[in-house]
């Protein structure tokens, strides 16, 4: 499964029965499981969009800089030929602030909705709280101390170009991703559009409480991305303290941004508890 969901719930458990789906503060419902589309490509990306939504996802997860919109909106546009309808899909896309996007805000969500082939979305992030060059789409990119400040001092232009979108409907909900407690205060002191949502990595190992309950406080919802964490290439020592042992069995496996996730998550005897508790697989609960 990609990144933002690891669940694989039946069409049945999808289609908007009570806690299937968050209330953002803007009054819409946002499915609770989402098919992330990070790291997919060309075919197989279209296959698993277009399965994706024949077993009852209804949140397709994407950005401009995974480089596959186009492969989505294929799958999106041979579904929407047969019942299924535009508005019974939620979509999600990013802006990737570089130095040079700051005046296109409006053109690069056109290009998401034209590669889409889709005529709004229904929620938009700023995919970062950063501008650089082009990086890894989950890692944040390496910058510079005067480079964060700088975003910091044109964040309220970027954010003000992001409202304009609401307010032109090219977009129902504006959030942000991956952004911190003090970059979200920030944020709020100029906002006249409270971010609907914040996006960011969130599983058992990496909690982010603290973060959690901030955006909850001001009627931001938290949305997991990468909910079984971001594995490396191969296993490798933690660099980072994530807590405890890891459970006899299981390799420990080493994770981006230098925090480490006990792995494989799936396997951990605590996780097929709670499976077994709910009737479910480890998949299904994590």
């Amino acid at each position: 499964m990609s990144n933002e969901c690891s669940c694989d719930l039946k069409s049945r458990e999808m289609k908007g029965k009570t806690g299937n789906f968050f209330v953002l503060n803007t009054g819409a419902k946002i499915p609770a499981i989402g098919l992330g589309t990070w790291q997919s490509a060309g075919d197989l990306c279209v296959d698993a969009v277009k399965t994706a939504l024949s077993v009852g996802y209804r949140h397709i997860d994407c950005a401009h800089l995974y480089g596959n919109e186009v492969e989505v909106g294929e799958a999106l546009a041979e579904a929407f030929k047969g019942s299924l309808k535009r508005e019974e899909v939620f979509l999600t896309s990013k802006l990737y602030c570089t130095m040079n996007s700051l005046n296109k805000i409006e053109n690069y969500v056109k290009v998401s909705l034209k590669n889409l082939g889709v005529s709004y979305l229904d929620l938009y992030l700023m995919h970062w709280p950063e501008i650089s060059a082009f990086g890894d789409a989950t890692d944040p990119p390496s910058n510079s101390g005067s480079e964060r400040r700088q975003f910091l001092s044109r964040l309220k232009k970027v954010w003000k170009a992001m409202e304009a979108l609401v307010e032109s409907g090219l977009v129902r909900a504006i959030g942000v991703s991956n952004f911190s407690v003090p970059q979200i205060k920030e944020l709020l002191k100029f906002t006249k559009i409270v971010p609907a949502v914040n996006q960011v990595e969130l599983h058992p190992f990496w909690r982010q409480d603290e973060l959690v309950k901030f955006c909850q406080s001001k009627g931001i919802h938290v949305s997991a991305h990468t909910p079984l964490g971001v594995p490396t290439s191969s296993p490798g020592v933690s660099d980072s303290g994530s807590g405890g042992e890891d459970e006899p069995g299981t390799p420990r496996i080493s994770f981006r941004r230098s925090r480490s996730v006990h792995g494989p998550m799936l396997k951990l005897s605590v996780v097929g508890e709670i499976a077994d508790r709910h009737k479910k697989t480890p998949e299904q609960v994590c």
